[in-house]
């Protein structure tokens, strides 16, 4: 959906979501010393959030829909964003990104993080441009058609 020409990401709250599971003995540990990371997409496909983050209970549901559709792009080659899907504004270029696993093609791995920040509202990802709340709209619908062809098996 575009408001006045731009993308509007309260949609995002219909998108379907990963699984979410408990963190492992490892990730525990981790995220116990590490409570300024409020989760992550994990490589089994379920998103695994920090119980030690100071995040409030909106924004641990903004993370687990910004985690979930991270993990969607990831397992699906056609959602991946590229450089020909959209171009990084130059604050958005220098933001750090965080995905695992690593090794990461930093640029892929910033579109991913951007692209799943626009289509969720993260504040952190700025004024998304045109080309970015495009991306996002044809990432949600993607996101909607994989849950009703999985909802018809």
């Amino acid at each position: 959906m575009v408001l006045a020409g731009r993308y509007d990401p309260r949609q995002s709250d219909l998108m379907p979501l990963a699984p979410t599971r408990d963190p492992s003995r490892s990730e525990l540990e981790w995220f116990r010393a590490n409570p300024g990371t409020g989760g992550y997409a994990a490589s089994d496909g379920h998103v695994v959030v920090n119980p030690f983050n100071r995040l409030t209970p909106f924004e641990n549901e903004a993370l687990i829909r910004n985690e979930s559709a991270r993990i969607f792009m990831r397992d699906n080659a056609s959602a991946q964003p590229t450089a020909q899907s959209f171009g990084l504004t130059p604050s958005q270029a220098s933001m750090p990104y965080a995905e695992s696993p690593p090794p990461m093609e930093p640029s892929a791995a910033l579109r991913r993080s951007m692209a799943a920040r626009v289509l969720t509202g993260d504040p952190s990802a700025g004024q998304p441009t045109a080309q970015q709340g495009r991306f996002a709209e044809e990432l949600l619908a993607r996101m909607m058609a994989a849950r009703q062809a999985a909802a018809k098996r």
